[in-house]
């Protein structure tokens, strides 16, 4: 199922397609692992977050939830897919992962109770490509919203494509550099790109992992 990226769609039908393909496990987005630009950026670049709550939108079977997850910093994936959120329980737990460092929810991303002090992470990653390019701004604001000042948000863009051509239809719709500034810098500012990121052998060329922080 595909949209055309020009005009608007209704959420409510739009995030129906989500739903589908879980319920028929057609989730090709899922590389079974933690994206390598994350893991390069924290374990090999040693990138310094700030404790407190983290968010990760769209976080599937929470591969990357839980890799951010420590006594410092409580953790919550949130995908609109009860089987995407049975099913990251069910790996954190055949893990091990303590269910107070980091725990999985059905959430609107657009439209759930944040937390008082708001969250100091996010992580969005195939999360931003995923949406209707109608809701970009939307999801700028929401992450200005639901951010402290100071939070990081690590935004690892894909997939990055320059080509016009290739952008008519999605999910996933395909970005550039531009789609994410238009949205992040009134709010945010960008301290960290690296456009060499180790990423996934199918995928070369087609990641830059950022990071922004919430002004």
């Amino acid at each position: 199922m595909s949209y055309k990226a020009s005009g608007s769609v209704a959420a409510d039908e739009y995030n129906q397609i989500w739903h589908k393909f879980w319920s028929t496990n057609v989730t090709k987005w899922d590389k079974g692992e933690v994206s390598p630009a994350l893991r390069e950026l924290i374990e090999e670049k040693h990138w310094q977050l700030p404790d407190g709550q983290g968010i990760v939108p769209g976080c599937g079977r929470g591969y990357d939830a839980m890799f951010l997850a420590k006594p410092t910093l409580h953790m919550l994936g949130a995908d609109l897919s009860p089987i995407a959120v049975s099913t990251a329980t069910k790996l954190r737990d055949e893990k091990g992962f303590p269910s107070k460092l980091v725990e999985f929810k059905v959430i609107d991303f657009f439209n759930f109770d944040v937390p008082q002090s708001k969250f100091q992470v996010a992580y969005d990653y195939t999360f931003f490509c995923a949406l209707h390019p109608s809701m970009r701004a939307s999801w700028g604001a929401r992450y200005a919203e639901i951010l402290s000042p100071g939070a990081h948000l690590i935004a690892l863009m894909y997939p990055l494509s320059k080509s016009e051509e290739d952008r008519e239809r999605g999910p996933p719709f395909l970005l550039s550099e531009d789609d994410y500034h238009q949205v992040l810098d009134a709010n945010f500012e960008l301290v960290h790109m690296d456009p060499k990121c180790k990423t996934h052998d199918t995928r070369v060329g087609e990641e830059i992992i950022t990071v922004w922080r919430r002004r």
